[in-house]
């Protein structure tokens, strides 16, 4: 028995269960970390906000923040991601067409009030770091992007939308005004222009 509980100690303090027994608490702290960076978003800008003042917040150190992210461009972008409806799928839409008015309301959804000013901050914030332009197109810009065009590309199969259409200047024609209105006149995007505007501009690429 003595023998059998020393082989459970032994099994206990391998290198795999302590990786299993810490992974909770890694998980833990991660939540921490991104739930501290929303809720300083809320009080100050992507500029103001640095790694100290996260970990501070979070109550973890530098070095566990570090461990999950390079830089802050990486985590106020998966700060953003991680709240509740931002992820949520969108529904099973019945034509290419629709499913282009989907996405541009939720784009609009998503720029609308305080993650706006983050999304147009951190967009200012990567003209200048070349670090922090590759992550800011990798995780919003280009999944954002790949999800119109294949959209746009169904269409034009499907005869929805004209066939001599330019898939990457339609992608161009649709957000750019959202984008516009996000860097000049954020109040705009309100209720009207979501409820308005994705329908107007599918009608402009429709066969």
């Amino acid at each position: 028995m003595a023998q059998a509980a020393l082989q459970n100690t032994d099994t206990a303090n391998t290198p795999k269960a302590q990786a299993k027994k810490g992974r909770p608490r890694s998980e833990k702290s991660k939540n921490a970390i991104l739930k501290a960076t929303n809720s300083l978003l809320l009080h100050r800008s992507v500029q103001e906000l640095s790694i100290e003042s996260i970990a501070k917040k979070a109550k973890v150190g530098k070095t566990t923040i570090y461990r999950w992210w390079p830089n802050k461009t990486a985590i106020v972008m998966d700060a953003l991601r991680s709240q509740p409806g931002i992820q949520s799928p969108l529904p099973t839409p019945k034509t290419n067409a629709e499913a282009v008015v989907m996405q541009l309301d939720k784009l609009i959804r998503m720029l609308d009030g305080n993650n706006g000013d983050t999304i147009a901050q951190l967009f200012s914030e990567a003209q200048a770091d070349t670090k922090a332009q590759k992550i800011f197109s990798g995780t919003f810009l280009t999944p954002l992007i790949d999800a119109i065009e294949f959209s746009i590309e169904q269409g034009k199969e499907h005869k929805e939308f004209r066939n001599s259409l330019d898939t990457a200047l339609a992608v161009d024609l649709l957000c750019g005004p959202i984008f516009f209105r996000l860097l000049s006149r954020p109040a705009d995007l309100n209720e009207d222009f979501r409820e308005t505007y994705p329908k107007e501009a599918v009608r402009l690429i429709s066969a």
